[in-house]
């Protein structure tokens, strides 16, 4: 297609060509015009001296000089030629044609290569020129086009000495800046609904509500296993007595940063405030044995911190611990927590306390090499199966795309949730295989059920993501698959996605060049700052089941889906709800602007036919 700005030269080329075409036609025609009056001029001439036969007959004998213009005097009629006739004689006077007379002339002629001469010399110039003047409006257009085709606008150069554009990029300008300062004022603003009403204020970490959130969301997944550790500081209160508010507020924020630097570089966890001087610390997919050695180097780490004069040592902190499954309930795991704690502290000086672990420990706790032999075994066998599970729109009801989910047989045919196997395969470096193997299982059974035609989002994990080559791999996968590569979507939790923001930039626009799109997932489950929708070329942003579990009872929540959604539309991005459990928390969340929801309201899991992965 044209653009405008070339659409608009050649039609100023176009005029050029046609008022010369039209100069030379006027031209011709004036000069048929003038031989026909040169020949009735020299007609009249004759009539005018009323000359009888014989001196006609004389006049004709007479030599004349060779003229196409003057006339001959005849008396037969002479084909293809002007005949005149003299009046009262038997004459005529006989003329080439004037249009013959014209097109014969040599004049004619080199009035015609001098026009063309003219002619191609003025439109080479005039082209010139019209590409000088041009160029201004061609660099705007071209800046357009390509804030078109990218999704958003890149920063526009204004140049003063261009007085054709400098008006127009000049107010571009401006209104691109108002939009920055508007995204940027609607980030603080998002960061600090976020802040207010899941943060405590004093320490900056979780508050009750954001850890009850979090364990009754975590709970919702399937075969989950963890522990609550409820961290009690009670000799905290003493500090307070003795040495004011703000010193025992001091201590308590070493202590929260002691915690942290213990917990770095676990895969995820979740700390907050349970009440003035007693931490909640939430540990997804931790098995048993990881847990006493984290309690009890939680422990040392208390112990090496300074206490001001008159505090007791040694029973300074005490650390209850309920290990749980998935057929528990909150209020039983904070139950069992609290108990824990308090048979800690009966028992005297800082420790940890835990009950004894259920079944499911047992059953899951293997060990890193009985992992890393079964994972490969399975990798081998491509024993893994997938589960679409589709995000319905929010205004028609109709499939928008599918999730997919997997899950793992083990040697007995029973299948292993990702949340149990995905962590150990990141302790035995089988991340990247295992997420290229369901990419190519993916696309694998929707190339052989050509009805399926829905896209479909694939989670995959930071480590491959981060892992050099991955998105080369992932194409390259993809492009095996021309009828589905282009339905391929994938999900990373905006937690990730703000930790490596930096690391995460490159793969991503690679990934969306290729036309991946990236979708934010479980925003909300951390308070974090949302800069990164700004940074990366983010599809759709997915809201955490924490955020939407009992939305229509949780006035917090829907505080923070309404900031969430001023966000996402200055940058056109649909809000979609993971979790979604009943009738109820659909029609709140409808009300608050969700464009689709995900969840067991909807539908269970599908299972897809495993048969397509040995085809081809």
């Amino acid at each position: 297609m044209l653009s405008k700005v070339n659409l608009h030269e050649k039609l100023t080329v176009k005029t050029l060509f046609f008022s010369i075409a039209m100069l030379y036609i006027l031209v011709c025609l004036f000069s048929i015009v003038a031989v026909y009056q040169t020949q009735n001029s020299q007609h009249n001439t004759i009539e005018a001296l009323i000359l009888n036969d014989q001196q006609l007959l004389n006049l004709a004998s007479t030599p004349a000089v060779p003229n196409s213009v003057i006339g001959r005097l005849v008396m037969t009629n002479e084909t293809n030629s002007r005949l005149l006739p003299i009046a009262n004689s038997r004459w005529y006077l006989s003329f080439q044609h004037p249009i013959y007379v014209v097109f014969s002339s040599y004049l004619f002629w080199i009035f015609t290569l001098v026009l063309l001469l003219n002619g191609g010399l003025l439109y080479k110039k005039f082209k010139q020129q019209l590409v000088i003047n041009f160029k201004p409006l061609k660099a705007l257009e071209n800046w357009a086009n390509l804030s078109i085709i990218q999704g958003t606008s890149s920063k526009i150069d204004i140049d003063h000495s261009l007085k054709e554009t400098y008006a127009i990029t000049s107010a571009i300008h401006q209104l691109q800046q108002q939009i920055n300062d508007n995204i940027e004022s609607d980030t603080a603003w998002d960061q600090s609904i976020r802040s207010s009403a899941l943060l405590d204020q004093e320490t900056r970490i979780g508050n009750r509500a954001f850890f009850d959130n979090r364990l009754q969301a975590f709970l919702k997944e399937e075969e989950v296993q963890g522990a609550v550790l409820l961290i009690q500081f009670k000799e905290i209160e003493l500090v307070q007595n003795l040495h004011g508010y703000q010193q025992a507020l001091s201590l308590l924020l070493t202590l929260i940063q002691v915690t942290k630097n213990r917990l770095q570089g676990q895969p995820s966890y979740f700390l907050a405030r349970h009440s003035d001087y007693e931490l909640s610390l939430l540990l997804p997919n931790f098995f048993v044995q990881e847990v006493e050695q984290l309690a009890g180097r939680l422990i040392k780490n208390f112990q090496t911190v300074v206490k001001p004069v008159g505090i007791s040592q040694e029973e300074f902190v005490h650390i209850g611990i309920s290990y749980f499954g998935h057929d528990q309930v909150p209020y039983q795991i904070m139950s069992e927590a609290d108990m824990a704690l308090r048979s800690a502290q009966l028992q005297g000086p800082s420790q940890w306390f835990m009950f004894e672990a259920g079944e499911l420990a047992a059953v899951k706790a293997k060990g890193s090499l009985k992992w890393r032999t079964f994972l490969n075994t399975a990798i081998q066998g491509n024993r893994f199966v997938i589960f679409f599970q589709p995000v319905i729109a929010s205004d028609n009801a109709e499939v928008l795309h599918h999730e997919v989910l997997s899950k793992v047989r083990d040697k007995n045919g029973a299948l292993i949730n990702a949340r149990v196997f995905f962590p150990m395969a990141k302790k035995c470096g089988l991340t990247v295989q295992i997420d290229l193997l369901i990419l190519e299982q993916v696309c694998r059974v929707l190339a052989h059920e050509q009805d399926q035609q829905y896209s479909c989002s694939i989670n995959v994990s930071i480590d491959s993501l981060l892992s050099a080559g991955f998105a080369d791999k992932f194409i390259a996968i993809a492009q095996q698959f021309p009828a589905v590569k282009d339905k391929l979507m994938i999900e990373i939790s905006e937690y990730q996605l703000v930790s490596h923001i930096s690391e995460l930039a490159s793969t991503l626009t690679t990934l969306h060049i290729a036309g991946v799109k990236i979708i934010a997932d479980k925003v909300g489950q951390y308070v974090v700052s949302a800069h990164y929708i700004n940074v990366y070329p983010i599809y759709a942003m997915k809201l955490h089941r924490s955020i939407v579990i009992d939305i229509d009872k949780k006035v917090e929540n829907q505080v923070f889906i309404q900031s969430l959604k001023k966000l996402a539309e200055a940058k056109n991005m649909p809000v979609y709800a993971l979790g979604v459990e009943n009738k109820s928390e659909w029609r709140t969340l409808l009300q608050l602007g969700v464009k689709g929801g995900q969840g067991h309201f909807f539908t269970e899991p599908v299972a897809q036919v495993a048969k397509a992965i040995h085809l081809g």
